[in-house]
């Protein structure tokens, strides 16, 4: 399931996302992302369609996960269920949910490209997913998503707590993008479980 794939990637970069959190927040990002990653699979009914599986980490983010990215996530997880509940093809529903997603997450959470936030990663990928053109190739758009998380290190932080400690966050990636980079890794791997072979380790993200 890919939400057992999500989770095994935030358990490889459990200790890496804590670190880069520590940098710029209290530290508990790969915490929440893990434990709430825990909390999904557990309740994931034996074999749950993809549809259900963003719709149960949908419930679960949003009513559960604490830290300012939890119920973030939460909005992007339930936008992508919604899509995916709908018929038609996988790909499209993935690609319009990621959509839906990022304006819900702009809308509610007030960022915008450039704020050293999950948006950083997730808008510049969504648009490339947008533009393309054939095909939808999830191991190129996890690579993509890993470098635009990455960018985030020279960016300082405008919004949150990361927004009072300045120059120290540049350098060090924000943690809720590099989670952000883990969901599309693990749709890659889902799509194509190939992709482990090409794509970073979710253990060094930061390189």
């Amino acid at each position: 399931m890919l939400m057992n794939t999500y989770l095994d990637a935030a358990e490889a970069a459990h200790a890496e996302l804590t670190r880069i959190d520590q940098v710029a927040g209290d530290g508990d990002f790969g915490d929440n992302l893990r434990d709430g990653l825990r909390g999904v699979v557990f309740r994931l009914p034996a074999g749950a369609d993809l549809a259900t599986e963003f719709d149960v980490a949908a419930t679960w983010f949003l009513d559960e996960v604490g830290g300012t990215s939890g119920p973030l996530i939460g909005l992007l997880l339930r936008e992508i269920a919604a899509e995916l509940a709908e018929p038609g093809d996988e790909d499209t529903a993935l690609v319009a949910g990621l959509t839906g997603g990022l304006a819900a997450v702009q809308r509610v959470g007030e960022a915008q490209v450039g704020d050293r936030t999950m948006v950083d990663c997730l808008a510049p990928t969504v648009d490339g997913l947008r533009t393309a053109t054939g095909p939808v190739d999830w191991t190129a758009t996890a690579a993509a998503a890993l470098t635009h998380a990455r960018a985030t290190a020279d960016l300082r932080a405008r919004m949150g707590r990361a927004s009072y400690v300045g120059e120290r966050v540049l350098g060090t990636p924000d943690a809720g993008a590099m989670g952000i980079a883990l969901l599309f890794w693990a749709l890659a791997v889902h799509r194509d479980p190939a992709a482990r072979d090409s794509l970073t380790d979710p253990a060094h993200l930061d390189g």
